[in-house]
């Protein structure tokens, strides 16, 4: 990745060995993250990484993600599949209007005035 990213990415990960030889803990968190995938997977992750010439270096999760195409994206980043439209029975429909509109025209409102004593609405059918 420095071969990449230069000094941005020995300022954002630093070195990778330290000053006895070693591994760094940013080195060591990579390796462990990166020994769980194929050569070919690690390759893609690069090819995806320069195709996509993003001025700083990923995270250890982002390039996991540009490893692994299909789990590349978020839920959120992906377009939802819509519903099919839901199919309506016309003789149904019809019927419950109908036996919505009998309620509503056999029933009365009371309702309370600023008075608080209840008054019965007049009766309108209801088409």
């Amino acid at each position: 990745m420095t071969e990449i990213y230069g000094h941005k990415w020995a300022s954002q990960f630093g070195d990778c060995a330290d000053p006895d030889g070693g591994l760094t803990s940013a080195a060591r968190t990579w390796a462990q993250g990166l020994a769980r995938l194929p050569l070919e997977s690690i390759s893609v992750g690069f090819s995806t990484l320069v195709k996509k010439g993003n001025e700083w270096p990923p995270s250890l999760p982002e390039f996991l993600a540009l490893c692994l195409p299909e789990k590349g994206a978020a839920p959120y980043h992906k377009m939802a599949i819509a519903l099919p439209a839901p199919s309506v029975d016309p003789q149904l429909v019809k019927d419950s209007l109908a036996q919505v509109r009998k309620i509503l025209n056999g029933s009365s409102c009371v309702w309370r005035g600023k008075s608080g004593a209840g008054e019965t609405s007049q009766r309108r059918a209801v088409a």
